[in-house]
């Protein structure tokens, strides 16, 4: 966490993932990275597909939309 969480807000941007993942992947990046894919394709498929995101967050739930 605290490797991404470059301006230490307590959160990840999306611009803060993308520049942690654009220097070569030393061993520990590349595990965390497929973890983190792992974690996104829910139907083992090897693809992260609408259908996988759909499954891990439901907007429905959040009053925010």
């Amino acid at each position: 966490m605290s490797y991404y969480d470059i301006d230490k807000d307590g959160n990840i941007s999306y611009e803060e993932f993308l520049r942690g993942l654009r220097d070569e992947l030393s061993e520990r990046k590349r595990l965390m990275v497929e973890k983190a894919f792992k974690i996104l394709d829910k139907d083992g498929s090897g693809q992260v597909t609408v259908k996988d995101v759909v499954k891990i967050y439901d907007v429905s739930k959040n009053k925010d939309f």
